[in-house]
């Protein structure tokens, strides 16, 4: 029993350092260009969530209701930027840009509100899970967005940790994610 108490921190803890691993991994190879160093990230965060992976439980929302719920959150989660002026970006270089973006974020919220929200639940509750989740969602984006991005990325990360834990699912997180790195695009 003391046995098991005592696991648990390390299985939470080893979510949490592989996440922030594959971030590291993905600084240190952007110099080398940014396909390459998003690539690596992605397979990263796929076998993470592979790995992690845990029994199936019954969500607590229906697919439908979730899917509702991540649009609307995904809009809400546009609310900052798009006061702001439309970038100068076009259409036509969106659609590819668009696709990366909606794969990464799933990955992303695959890994911090699947494989990493579920172990720091088991071991400290779902507010320790959404507090963790929060500060490895911030910390993963400093590299690319800098300081002064991370208030806004900690408070977007307390928000999908907070839908993950009403919703009991990640997709709903993972639309709300995209729609958010959609909007970015026009309007950041």
């Amino acid at each position: 029993m003391i046995q098991a108490r005592l696991a648990a921190p390390r299985r939470a803890m080893r979510v949490t350092v592989l996440v922030l691993g594959a971030a590291l991994l993905r600084a240190l190879l952007l110099p080398a260009g940014d396909l390459l160093s998003t690539a690596v990230f992605a397979a990263c965060l796929l076998g993470i969530a592979w790995v992690e992976r845990g029994p199936t439980t019954e969500p607590r929302w229906g697919r439908g209701r979730a899917l509702v719920t991540g649009l609307m959150v995904g809009a809400v989660l546009l609310a900052p930027v798009v006061t702001g002026r439309l970038s100068a970006r076009t259409i036509s270089d969106f659609w590819t840009w668009a696709a990366i973006a909606a794969v990464i974020a799933t990955l992303e919220e695959t890994s911090i509100r699947g494989a990493l929200y579920r172990r720091w639940s088991e071991e400290a509750g779902p507010v320790a899970a959404i507090v963790a989740g929060a500060v490895v969602f911030a910390l993963i984006h400093l590299p690319r967005y800098g300081l002064g991005a991370m208030p806004l990325d900690a408070a977007v990360g307390l928000a999908l940790g907070g839908l993950r834990a009403v919703t009991g699912r990640v997709m709903p997180c993972a639309i709300a994610h995209t729609i958010a790195d959609w909007g970015a695009w026009f309007w950041a």
